[in-house]
């Protein structure tokens, strides 16, 4: 009882000392998406972005369902609480995953303490997506399916992880594998589980939304297409600095993602160094874990999917190898060394960027939003503009978005004539409004015709709120100044 209480009282500090980090107010932008659509839930009872039209412009459906409750629940103060909720699914993860992992007590807390606070840890607890629920289902299955092998985790655990994310399949397809290899024989439930995931998923994108894949998935894939040849995005993932590693560093400074390369290398080098110190159980475990992380960061690295999130628990399962050859068998040289080494400079890289990003973000994009609320009254009117994020959540307008996330007349524009999609949506569907973060309007994409419609009424400059009187945080707001210049176009005829 007296170990699991040390266990309790660090899982209970952990905790707390993430909500330190909600001062930051550092939230990612694509969480105003889902926290848009369970609104419009609550408020049209229709599954949405604008309104009464159906659309799955989230990616998450068992999330945006999470959200609608804490929206009923705390009203439009939901939000910090949700952050905490967060927090809390991610910590009870670390601990179940040490519970696997580890026999020893003080290897337990160690393991706990220092996977939280790893940056792509800290960003799940506080960003508002849905991967905190998510690292704590996998791990759940892990835990109970694989090794209790309770029939219930593995019917019930896969339909949860599916209707988390779509994509989140491919964790269920590796962990099968090493399931069938270890066992030497199929698992039935575990296949049972699989289909009714799947089945359920896209009978309900299909019966609801008319698709059977997410339309952001759909979107993404038409608005980005290139004729990229394979050895460009293997360049392109070896180059992009911005992605794979904790620590991002801009492309001007550096041409080659060095941090992940370090990082691999290191987790490679622990991992054969530690599997022979666990027994055959975690030992199972761990290469599950550090497979998916290397699959999945190969297959969406490959294809260039440019997102932060998709990366964030691939990273940590990664390092996972790194903290186990530190904590392992305790010993005061080894943990200070960890410390030193990964632990205080990984957290203040984090505290860095979240005070910076929260800054520009909440203080910047958000009172974007604000101020177009402010001026437009008529909630149905329309604006044309990169991200579905802070700006439209806080504006309360209707978004025809750049990429077609929240909108599919944008995908068609782009399969129509994707030259000139930029002027036929502004010629076809006329957007009240334009947030352009170029100007001229949109670089010469439109003819005069088009922009003689429409006429400049604000501009935005990040300049104005990356600086502080505060000598600090100025040189953190201007080492990161996140946002752009914006530039807001009002239709005058």
């Amino acid at each position: 009882m007296k170990e699991k209480n040390k266990v309790i009282i660090t899982i209970i500090g952990v905790i707390l000392f993430k909500l330190l980090y909600l001062l930051t107010r550092h939230v990612q932008e694509d969480a105003f998406i889902t926290w848009r659509v369970a609104k419009n839930i609550i408020d049209y009872g229709v599954y949405g972005f604008n309104g009464e039209e159906r659309i799955s412009s989230s990616t998450t459906h068992l999330y945006v369902l999470i959200c609608v409750f804490f929206r009923l629940l705390f009203s439009d103060y939901f939000i910090y609480p949700l952050l905490i909720f967060n927090g809390i699914l991610f910590t009870l993860g670390t601990k179940y995953l040490a519970d696997l992992l580890l026999n020893n007590t003080t290897s337990k807390i160690l393991f706990i303490i220092f996977v939280c606070l790893l940056p792509p840890a800290l960003k799940i607890s506080i960003l508002g997506m849905e991967f905190g629920m998510l690292f704590f289902l996998y791990v759940l299955f892990l835990y109970y399916a694989l090794v209790k092998r309770q029939k219930w985790a593995f019917i019930i655990l896969p339909v949860l992880i599916i209707w988390t994310r779509l994509d989140a399949g491919l964790f269920l397809v590796i962990t099968f594998l090493y399931d069938w290899i270890r066992q030497k024989k199929l698992n039935y439930p575990f296949i049972l589980g699989g289909i009714l995931g799947g089945l359920t998923i896209m009978s309900f994108n299909y019966f609801y939304f008319g698709e059977i894949v997410n339309n952001t998935i759909v979107a993404k894939k038409i608005a980005y297409e290139s004729n990229k040849t394979f050895g460009d995005h293997i360049s392109e993932m070896i180059s992009n600095t911005n992605f794979y590693s904790m620590l991002k560093i801009p492309r001007e400074l550096c041409s080659v993602n060095v941090f992940f390369i370090i990082t691999l290398l290191l987790s490679i080098f622990s991992l054969f160094k530690i599997k022979n110190k666990l027994n055959k159980t975690q030992s199972f475990i761990l290469f599950i874990i550090y497979t998916y992380s290397c699959i999945r960061i190969a297959i969406f690295g490959i294809v260039n999917s440019w997102f932060d999130w998709y990366y964030w628990i691939p990273q940590i399962f990664m390092f996972v190898p790194v903290i186990l050859l530190f904590i392992e068998n305790v010993s005061v040289p080894k943990v200070s060394a960890y410390i030193l080494i990964f632990c205080i400079p990984l957290t203040l890289y984090q505290t860095v960027h979240s005070i910076a990003t929260g800054n520009g973000e909440w203080n910047y994009n958000r009172n974007v939003g604000i101020y177009i609320d402010r001026i437009e009254p008529d909630k149905n009117k329309t604006i044309y503009m990169e991200s579905a994020g802070y700006i439209s959540y806080f504006s309360k307008l209707k978004v025809i978005d750049y990429v077609g996330l929240v909108d599919k007349r944008v995908t068609q524009e782009f399969i129509k004539d994707r030259k000139n999609v930029t002027e036929n949506i502004l010629k076809d569907l006329k957007p009240n409004y334009i947030l352009e973060f170029n100007n001229p309007m949109f670089k010469g994409a439109v003819d005069s015709a088009t922009r003689s419609h429409y006429q400049l009424i604000k501009e935005f400059h990040i300049s104005d709120v990356a600086k502080s009187d505060n000598y600090i945080l100025n040189k953190i707001y201007r080492l990161k100044p996140s946002g752009t210049d914006y530039y807001l176009y009002k239709r005058i005829d």
